[in-house]
């Protein structure tokens, strides 16, 4: 009876996983697009907090994007760092050759209510927002402002958010699953939208999008929700490349993918008036993502211990075979999709427990902050 009942639950919890496997695998494939014929202005807003180690690398980095460097602008929001960010930020963005602004936020303010409070002072009609500890591939501006220009109907654009290169078993982890995770944006997008931004590289029109939801939700999932909610579409540029470093530690790690789960779980729920539009994103693939977010973690877990108990009674060897399995291939080949997969409906799981707690305050989660 468990054995039966864990795994119609199992199948029902992974019906939309298989959806999205044979939508990447069969589906429609989103088209290239070039490089802008004309590179607009654009006002970069990057958000930090105590992020001294990095910001000196994270200018150098911008330095050598190949986007015209006459047409950005750059405002720096220092969100009370208690280290030298401030200081550092503006002793390296002197000596960069860009315009830019410095913003020292008097209160802590997060990344929402940062970025609203940044727009105000922004000189150009495109945003791109972005942080203090990550860095772009040289052509990755170009191709995200490229997909944003290339369809009046687009409103935003998010780029491909990976794992910077290392021997950690974390980032060898999140690799596998980010790997999956954009092929599954990049399927929502040809066909529609999808709200599945990184918040690392985000670039939006200002004339569509003037206001980023702070109540709730991340900025990153909020702003693809108003281009969508203005009935324009939101979209991913796998192109557009961005990396991040993964803390090493396991549990630093963890506070930063719980706080992100739950900030996407409040931004899916938060919008479920969407639903009400005839468009394909809001009758099919949002659908389909209130059910992975919310529903599909509890299911999966409880699957599993109804599918342990019915074997422990029925088949205790097929049990302790399988268990055998598991943990070698899981030491063996630590980055493989299974892992990764367990490991995020896991988080889930953990954010959906974590609901009404505030996270708009964010703390520093980079490789400065491991022990």
């Amino acid at each position: 009876m468990f054995l039966a009942i864990g795994i119609a639950l199992l199948i029902i919890a992974l019906i939309p996983y298989f959806i999205y496997l044979l939508g990447i695998s069969f589906g429609k494939k989103s088209t290239e697009v070039s490089f802008p014929e004309v590179y607009p202005p654009i006002t970069m807003i990057m958000s930090a907090y105590n992020e001294e180690s990095v910001v000196e690398e994270r200018v150098a980095n911008l330095m050598q994007c190949h986007y015209p460097r006459e047409s950005c602008e750059i405002i720096f929001i220092d969100d009370c760092s208690s280290d030298q960010t401030l200081s550092r930020a503006k002793a390296c963005l002197e000596r960069s050759g860009f315009e830019f602004t410095l913003i020292a936020n008097t209160e802590r303010l997060g990344t929402n209510r940062s970025y609203n409070h940044a727009m105000k002072q922004a000189r150009y009609p495109i945003i791109v927002t972005t942080d203090a500890d990550v860095f772009f591939e040289p052509d990755a501006l170009n191709y995200l402002i490229g997909r944003l220009m290339s369809d009046p109907a687009i409103a935003a654009v998010t780029g491909e958010l990976s794992p910077r290169k290392n021997e950690n078993n974390t980032t060898k982890l999140e690799g596998a699953y980010r790997s999956y995770y954009g092929r599954m944006c990049d399927w929502e997008s040809t066909i529609d939208s999808t709200y599945n931004f990184n918040g690392a590289l985000v670039a939006f029109r200002t004339d569509l999008i003037r206001r980023i939801d702070d109540k709730r939700g991340s900025d990153d999932a909020n702003t693809a929700f108003e281009a969508i909610r203005k009935g324009y579409r939101a979209v991913y540029e796998r192109r557009a490349m961005v990396f991040e470093d993964i803390p090493s530690s396991f549990t630093i790690q963890y506070r930063q993918k719980i706080r992100r789960a739950k900030r996407l779980i409040e931004a899916t729920l938060a919008n479920l008036d969407l639903l009400g539009m005839n468009r394909p994103f809001t009758r099919f693939f949002y659908p389909l993502r209130l059910f992975m977010n919310v529903c599909t973690p509890a299911l999966f877990f409880v699957s599993l211990l109804l599918i342990g108990a019915g074997l422990y009674f029925a088949y205790p060897l097929v049990l302790l075979a399988l268990a055998c399995i598991v943990v070698i291939v899981g030491i063996a080949w630590r980055e493989n999709l299974f892992n990764a997969f367990v490991v995020n409906q896991f988080y889930l799981l953990v954010g959906l427990l974590n609901m009404g707690k505030d996270t708009r305050i964010w703390d520093s989660t980079s490789k400065k902050g491991n022990p």
